[in-house]
């Protein structure tokens, strides 16, 4: 597929939100779920995102291991920084109109063990399609960050290869309801 970028995302945006218009994405959200909580078993502090608009909901986590720390994004300029998260915890709108907690940023991302990473489309290779930010590359290049990071999207959205660049990090796994991919 010799798209370009920008024609990928509007693509791959549009067919998700057919997924969820069509109530999909939430048995998607709930098989993927499902298979993360075996993925996370091992861990204590996990970075997820809060789903906007159409993406999966994997909310239900906190509630489920209640053992382990959450974690959401904040933007922070044109970086994410780390924030504690509890299913209780205040969340305010960011300018992208994403909600994040108010709590103090972590000071040190070494301690997180997975990130569950958010995206429009992934490939088999583990490279990721996110909407054109840069954000989350920009985290992935830090070099205090060791955790494994994994893409979760619906399987509709995995594809054969997505184009690009020297500054784009791939995942170690792409998770849909129906595969994980290892890089």
């Amino acid at each position: 597929m010799n798209q370009d970028k920008k024609s990928l995302r509007r693509f791959y945006k549009e067919k998700r939100n057919a997924l969820f218009k069509k109530g999909n994405i939430f048995d998607i959200s709930d098989k993927i779920r499902k298979k993360l909580n075996i993925e996370i078993e091992n861990a204590k502090n996990i970075l997820l995102f809060y789903p906007f608009g159409s993406e999966l909901n994997l909310l239900s986590l906190i509630e489920e291991n209640k053992d382990k720390n959450f974690y959401l994004p904040v933007c922070m300029g044109e970086n994410i920084a780390v924030c504690p998260y509890e299913a209780e915890s205040e969340l305010v709108l960011n300018k992208y109109k994403i909600p994040e907690p108010t709590t103090k940023p972590l000071a040190d991302i070494s301690i997180l063990d997975v990130v569950i990473t958010p995206a429009l489309c992934a490939d088999k290779n583990c490279h990721r399609l996110g909407y054109g930010g840069g954000y989350y590359d920009r985290f992935f290049s830090n070099a205090d960050l060791r955790a494994k990071k994994i893409v979760v999207i619906p399987d509709e959205m995995f594809i054969e290869s997505i184009p690009y660049d020297s500054f784009d990090i791939k995942c170690d796994m792409v998770m849909t309801e129906l595969r994980n991919v290892s890089a």
